[in-house]
């Protein structure tokens, strides 16, 4: 791959439905579809309490998984059951900006490279007060990784948020993964 270039590489999206809420899903499925191909690769993981009534009405807008109680169980799931080349995590509710894949092809040098959005807290001055550019710290909305480079690390594990993403980004730097905090992609 060619560093600092678009190339076209194939991009999927995991859509993380904790709770069931077909409005959040519904709105995050239309600015998928109005901004991207009506064929790009969505998958939709949900927790393990869903029930199979609600699985159905999930499957009508995408395709859909139970995952298990947290968020890192709905993570592990969407990356298994998801593209399997690149893939971008989003919360239902999010509304997707156009053009994500071609700003992270932007970026990546290979599949080790796992990519998230730089996420600025202003205070009521506009004035920046906190900038979440830490990959154990920035918002899952827009995390892009690679499945291969998923499957080779591991899942995520059930503990505190923040520490199981702590831990997993040890192992993952052990085994050469790159963390990219990238400017512009941050979801509305």
């Amino acid at each position: 791959m060619t560093r600092f270039k678009h190339e076209e590489l194939s991009f999927g999206f995991v859509i993380l439905l904790p709770e069931f809420n077909p409005g959040a899903l519904q709105g995050t499925m239309r600015s998928i579809r109005n901004r991207y191909p009506k064929d790009f690769p969505v998958v939709c993981v949900t927790g393990k309490d869903t029930t199979a009534a609600e699985l159905k009405e999930i499957k009508e807008y995408c395709p859909a998984h139970r995952g298990k109680h947290t968020i890192t169980s709905l993570i592990n799931t969407g990356m298994k059951k998801g593209n399997k080349a690149w893939n971008i995590i989003i919360m239902a509710g999010a509304v997707v900006r156009p053009s994500l894949d071609q700003r992270y092809s932007y970026w990546i040098e290979s599949e080790k490279d796992v990519l998230y959005p730089i996420v600025v807290d202003y205070n009521r001055d506009g004035y920046p007060v906190k900038i979440y550019a830490e990959f154990y710290e920035a918002t899952l909305n827009g995390l892009c990784m690679h499945h291969k480079t998923f499957k080779s690390v591991g899942d995520l594990s059930n503990d505190v948020f923040e520490w199981s993403r702590k831990i997993w980004a040890l192992d993952a730097a052990k085994q050469g993964v790159k963390f990219k905090a990238i400017l512009g992609t941050k979801m509305c």
